[in-house]
């Protein structure tokens, strides 16, 4: 037994409640819940007075997030990112941009769509799929622009350690 106190709840606020409605609606609209499912919820959410509680609620529901790029540079850095589910869709619309991705090195990613002037760059570890690894779906639209999908960059330090060491394996002592 510890005696490390649990950690506090962290109260939810009208516009948590909302946000957490506002999934619910669109999983109802897509058939990933019944009416009756979607309704429960929806009084649960209404009544929920921690973000944990809220959190249950659509945790079996896929995140979605989406973005536009319009002749610009994005940059989305998920690489420290908590996901609440197994699933998060991210819709991404470039117009002649760059948008640029970074992961944690644990998820698996796909890529669909992109236009005819697009490109497509995916620098993931590309690592056997493991039951219950994270997913990320990526929906690229638009006529074109650059998508660039990587994990984050190994610290300075390690990197030029790990050079200069590879440098050092023809030398004998």
């Amino acid at each position: 037994m510890t005696d490390e106190p649990e950690p506090l709840a962290i109260l939810a606020g009208d516009r948590d409640r909302d946000g957490s409605i506002e999934v619910l609606s669109g999983a109802v609209a897509e058939g990933r819940l019944t009416l009756e499912e979607f309704s429960d919820r929806v009084g649960l959410a209404q009544t929920a007075r921690t973000q944990s509680e809220l959190a249950v609620l659509t945790r079996d529901l896929p995140a979605r997030s989406s973005f536009r790029c319009i002749f610009g540079t994005v940059v989305l850095d998920l690489s420290q990112a908590r996901l609440s589910g197994s699933e998060l869709e991210l819709e991404v619309y470039n117009l002649f941009g760059t948008v640029t991705v970074i992961v944690p090195e644990e998820i698996q990613v796909s890529v669909t769509g992109g236009g005819l002037f697009a490109s497509q760059v995916i620098k993931t570890a590309a690592g056997p799929s493991v039951a219950g690894t994270p997913r990320l779906r990526i929906s690229a639209r638009g006529p074109g622009g650059t998508l660039t999908v990587r994990g984050p960059r190994e610290p300075l330090g390690s990197r030029l350690a790990r050079l200069l060491g590879a440098g050092d394996s023809g030398k004998s002592d």
